[in-house]
């Protein structure tokens, strides 16, 4: 072998290993960069899964109060109703005692 063959082959074995060293190295800190991402992704996904859950609380909350509003409303309408019922039963009642006067202020000042 002659000197310049020798010296290809040394370089050639120093570029294979610098080759091989590089790829070990990116491996490496890929690997690291994967755990690394792997962790940011698994903070990220319970900060979401809280904020969820407040959320879902939240909604659930408001839910009941409309429930609650809900019933309330229906227990004034219903008040209304019998209001209005009482309304008109007494209206027909004062009809029929002075079927003259619609509201009652007239047969006050005749009967005076």
């Amino acid at each position: 072998m002659t000197t310049g063959q020798i010296v290809a082959v040394v370089v050639l074995v120093v570029l294979v290993v610098a080759a091989v060293a590089a790829v070990l190295v990116f491996r490496r800190r890929s690997t690291a960069q994967r755990q690394l991402d792997a962790t940011r992704y698994r903070e990220e996904a319970a900060s979401r899964a809280a904020s969820a859950d407040r959320l879902a609380a939240e909604a659930e909350e408001r839910a009941e109060r409309a429930r609650r509003e809900q019933a309330q409303a229906e227990e004034l309408a219903e008040m209304a109703r019998r209001d209005r019922e009482l309304a008109e039963k007494r209206a027909a009642q004062a009809e029929k005692l002075d079927p003259t006067s619609p509201d009652g202020v007239d047969a006050e000042r005749r009967s005076s």
